[in-house]
């Protein structure tokens, strides 16, 4: 399955120009949780997020943001952001510049994980184009995994 993942994501970063996108997904069953990267695409030169559990993924505000709305998050410049900021360690050590998010849900509506998109060239504008990306690589993932 993970590289049915890897491949949803790698239609992802090319669509969309991101940097490095990741899945994260709390599934006991199938041993992951969001505190690691499950799947992940990268632009060449990248550096890997996986198996790097350091940053506190549910506590940050980006993913608690995520919870409370059920939308994709959209953060064109991370320097500027106002609220919600990103975790630090996601600009200083993974050089990610913007983000994008998308919310998986589970049938109930709880927050089970989420796809990240980060680019790392600079701020980037990203509008309806964008998230109806996320939106396709969403529901791809959540048909796969099976939480739709």
């Amino acid at each position: 399955m993970t590289q049915e993942l890897d491949a949803i994501l790698q239609r992802l970063l090319t669509e969309v120009g991101a940097s490095r996108a990741t899945i994260r997904i709390d599934d006991a069953g199938r041993g992951w949780e969001v505190a690691y990267v499950c799947a992940e695409a990268l632009a060449p030169g990248v550096k890997s997020m996986r198996g790097d559990g350091s940053i506190n993924q549910r506590g940050a505000l980006t993913s608690q943001w995520l919870a409370a709305n059920r939308r994709n998050l959209l953060q064109p410049d991370l320097l500027n952001a106002a609220n919600p900021t990103a975790p630090a360690a996601l600009l200083a050590v993974y050089g990610a510049k913007a983000q994008m998010l998308g919310p998986l849900l589970d049938g109930a509506g709880y927050l089970v994980g989420w796809i990240s998109t980060h680019f790392c060239d600079g701020p980037k504008p990203l509008g309806q184009a964008d998230s109806d990306a996320m939106d396709r690589a969403r529901a791809e993932v959540a048909r796969l995994v099976g939480i739709s």
